[in-house]
């Protein structure tokens, strides 16, 4: 079997999985995971979303030759069961939907800056306008985590944008423990605001 196909069929695999372990829980992890971020208690939107943008992440893996079968391992819908995972990372994808992914300290396998590329053809927007990192444990972030956590963001994001082009800012008090990083595109001093509207973020796509 080549390697897309198995790829192709491991993510069916952990789709059904996943979406089945939601249910049989009634999306009860995703509720109280919303709750705590403030955000809308829509657990089918960050259902749907995670599923997306894991299968995004899966395809950026396949074409730079990582594991892909790994990665999906420890997408678990209760992210206690992915006990090597310390922390997740929670996209906005501009209102329309939500994801949620488990990750180590350094963030990777995932690139931040080639998931807000990332055109979402069941959304009709490119990207996403904030992240939340959190302990799966819920422990606040220390000090320490947070320092290190806005180190990787910066370095990932502008590995591939310079500040001419992306602008992010760091928020580690809206949500106790938790760090907040809120990115956009920057625009033209010399636009007007009618230009800046008809280029807005969403409408990227």
């Amino acid at each position: 079997m080549k390697k897309h196909q198995k790829t192709k069929l491991a993510l069916a695999q952990w789709e059904k999985s996943f979406r089945a372990d939601a249910k049989a829980d009634d999306y009860r992890i995703f509720r109280e995971h919303l709750r705590r971020l403030d955000m809308p208690e829509k657990p089918n939107m960050l259902l749907d979303g995670t599923v997306v943008v894991v299968q995004m992440c899966a395809a950026y893996l396949e074409l730079d030759g990582q594991e892909v079968i790994e990665f999906l391992e420890r997408q678990t819908y209760d992210p206690r069961k992915s006990s090597d995972m310390p922390y997740q990372v929670t996209l906005d994808i501009h209102r329309k939907a939500y994801a949620r992914i488990n990750l180590p300290a350094s963030l990777r396998p995932v690139d931040l800056a080639d998931l807000y590329g990332a055109p979402w053809n069941d959304y009709g927007v490119v990207g996403y306008c904030d992240i939340w990192i959190s302990r799966i444990d819920e422990v606040p972030l220390s000090p320490d985590e947070i320092a290190k956590f806005e180190t990787v963001v910066e370095e990932d994001l502008r590995f591939d944008y310079s500040e001419d082009e992306l602008s992010f800012w760091f928020d580690p008090d809206t949500h106790d423990g938790v760090l907040k990083v809120s990115i956009q595109d920057v625009y033209d001093n010399e636009e007007s605001d009618d230009d800046k509207d008809a280029v807005s973020a969403p409408d990227r796509f």
